[in-house]
């Protein structure tokens, strides 16, 4: 499935679009402008913010179209979500048709419109003065051609019925409940109040004091306490090029960012961004999974 074209085809219809991993799509309004006769609405542009409003209307859009399920929608979307922001890293561009482009400036994902794209309404014609305003209601008056209303009664007979059947339902309902709650108190206070005796238990004194049972401990079995506030120093692989051009571009751009990251070769065809981490051993997990989404980098990993 075109998920870029459904992209394009969902952003006009509802002027925005959420995209997951890339942001929210607007589209945002350029200044009008009045040439002395007549008002040209504004033209538009397309903004991409980060974060957004989450939600599922985009996969529930693109399944309604492909006639498949919403969870394989939303999969493919988020596949091409991953590809666009590692083919932006890479440098290239991701097209919208009809729309624009992504790129990547400064390490953030930017939208750039195509420059024959236009979204305008029809323009609205200016009023001067209010003589204009009276000849066109006067074009526009019209006499009505339906009949006048018929009079209405005065009594609205089957309204006053219903309110008193409504009325008798619940006397009767009242009543009955007055009445039940009034037989059951008088049951309740006519109940004669009779005085068992209360038998105590039997003590049995026993011959011998049981010996308290003691849990036995293996011997080889050792506790070891675990220190949860130690921390340590950890280097992470948050990219991978297989040029050092790509590498050392990618890690300019993420120190322009004010992020602490290196470069490191792993062999010829491998370059590794590598950036440092102070934390518990057992917050590592939840960390990886903090930079996978920050960097767009599935294989995040701890390195020696």
């Amino acid at each position: 499935m075109d998920i870029a074209k459904y992209i394009g085809l969902y952003l006009l219809k509802n002027q925005y679009c959420y995209v997951h991993g890339i942001g929210n799509m607007e589209l945002k309004k350029v200044r009008s402008t009045h040439d002395g006769s007549a008002l040209t609405p504004p033209s538009y542009e397309v903004h991409v913010t980060p974060g957004g409003s989450i939600d599922d209307n985009l996969a529930n859009f693109i399944a309604t179209n492909e006639q498949v399920s919403i969870s394989k929608a939303a999969n493919t979307l988020r596949e091409f979500s991953i590809q666009v922001r590692k083919d932006i890293a890479d440098g290239k561009e991701v097209v919208i048709p009809n729309i624009g482009k992504f790129v990547e400036e400064g390490g953030k994902v930017k939208f750039i419109t195509d420059a024959h794209f236009k979204y305008t309404p029809a323009s609205l014609p200016t009023i001067k003065n209010s003589k204009q305003l009276d000849e066109q209601n006067s074009k526009l008056a019209h006499k009505p051609s339906y009949p006048p209303p018929a009079k209405a009664d005065s009594i609205n007979w089957n309204m006053v019925i219903i309110v008193v059947v409504l009325l008798l339902i619940l006397g009767g309902a009242a009543y009955f409940i007055y009445d039940y709650t009034k037989s059951t108190d008088t049951e309740a206070t006519s109940a004669p109040v009779v005085d068992t005796p209360v038998q105590q238990p039997a003590v049995v004194l026993p011959d011998t004091l049981a010996t308290p049972k003691t849990d036995t401990v293996d011997s080889g079995a050792v506790a070891m306490e675990v220190d949860s506030t130690t921390t340590s120093d950890f280097r992470i692989i948050i990219g991978n090029y297989h040029t050092r051009e790509r590498a050392e571009k990618r890690v300019n751009n993420l120190t322009l960012n004010g992020n602490k990251v290196e470069m490191v070769q792993q062999d010829s065809t491998n370059f590794n961004v590598i950036t440092r981490i102070n934390c518990r051993v057992i917050d590592t997990a939840h960390v990886k999974d903090s930079l996978r989404r920050m960097f767009g980098y599935e294989q995040v990993r701890i390195v020696k």
